[in-house]
């Protein structure tokens, strides 16, 4: 497959990428916000790569089911019903009960404070949503892809004087997304052509309304200082969600 935008000149290829954000952002249907146009752009305003993007995430980022399963997950590992996953493929158990039982590294809780305790992990958007999902879940590919999701929380412990049971209650549960903004220069991707059915001079093959985008001209557009990736967090976000914010019983003690 020949790369179409190869014979643009920086300029040029800077400004279709500006059009094929506009034209993201005019076909994101009933969303309110094309979290895929925003970070689009501001990879294109950006000249520093050591810079941070902090943005607000669309409902319909912090609606999607990918995010509900990492959340669950964290919630398992916060409850120590399951080991928290960490790189190099490490698991190991962590949560509320190493710290009732005082193992080290964690000091003895006796559940009299607040507990605070954080978590992250990857979100990988899978690829077949290119082809299979809706907007929401294209908007998600083309925005962040893989990322990490960090959560937060508060919680309270009540022995139930029922051998080692306690009740743990959610006061707080906090997350947002982490993540760089940057592209796989050995990758590429296939768009809705932006200028597909344009008269204008400087339509790029007008009459493929799918154009395939190697990420070589992002690299080109990143050399030229016509681009520049950079670090993107999101703004923190209660999850008000009843079922990951309920109480739960556990037992003080590991397999």
């Amino acid at each position: 497959m020949s790369d179409i935008l190869a014979a643009l000149k920086p300029a040029e290829l800077a400004t279709w990428y500006r059009r094929l954000a506009d034209a993201v952002d005019r076909n994101r249907g009933d969303l309110k916000v094309s979290l895929a146009a925003l970070l689009l752009r501001h990879w294109l305003d950006n000249r520093d790569p050591s810079s941070s993007f902090i943005f607000d995430a669309p409902d319909h980022v912090w609606n999607h089911s990918l995010l509900r399963e990492a959340w669950e997950f964290h919630r398992r590992v916060f409850l120590s019903e399951e080991q928290a996953r960490f790189t190099g493929g490490l698991k190991k158990w962590a949560g509320v009960i190493p710290r009732l039982l005082g193992h080290p590294p964690f000091p003895k809780w006796d559940g009299g404070m607040p507990l605070s305790m954080d978590y992250s992990s990857l979100v990988e958007t899978p690829l077949r949503y290119q082809l299979t999902g809706d907007k929401a879940d294209k908007d998600l590919l083309t925005s962040l892809r893989g990322f990490q999701l960090k959560t937060t929380v508060v919680l309270t412990a009540t022995s139930l004087r029922k051998g080692d049971r306690w009740k743990i209650n959610f006061q707080s549960f906090q997350s947002k997304i982490l993540d760089r903004y940057d592209f796989d220069y050995k990758e590429h991707f296939t768009v809705d052509n932006p200028d597909y059915g344009s008269k204008a001079q400087t339509a790029v093959e007008p009459a493929l309304n799918k154009i395939t985008v190697y990420h070589t001209n992002a690299k080109r557009l990143e050399d030229a200082a016509l681009a520049a990736p950079y670090d993107v967090e999101s703004r923190p976000r209660q999850v008000a969600d009843a079922r990951l914010m309920g109480a739960a019983e556990v037992e003080a003690r590991l397999p």
